[in-house]
């Protein structure tokens, strides 16, 4: 969870998102890629790319991401 924290933050300072529709971005994307994951064999690797587009971050904070899954 410190991760989503910190992304949260990011969102919040370089985005100027509040903190809620920041944490409704996040935690939105994080359930959608652990449905896909567990439900329906997903791949890690299109959702770190989907990360990274979506939120622009570098890939490093998806690893905690997905450490969160497996």
């Amino acid at each position: 969870m410190v991760v989503m924290k910190e992304t949260v933050k990011v969102l919040m300072s370089r985005d100027g998102l509040s903190q809620a529709e920041a944490v409704h971005q996040v935690v939105g994307f994080f359930k959608m890629m652990e449905a896909d994951i567990k439900e329906h064999e997903g791949s890690p690797s299109e959702w770190e790319n989907e990360f990274v587009r979506e939120f622009g971050l570098e890939p490093d904070y998806f690893e905690d991401f997905i450490l969160r899954i497996v």
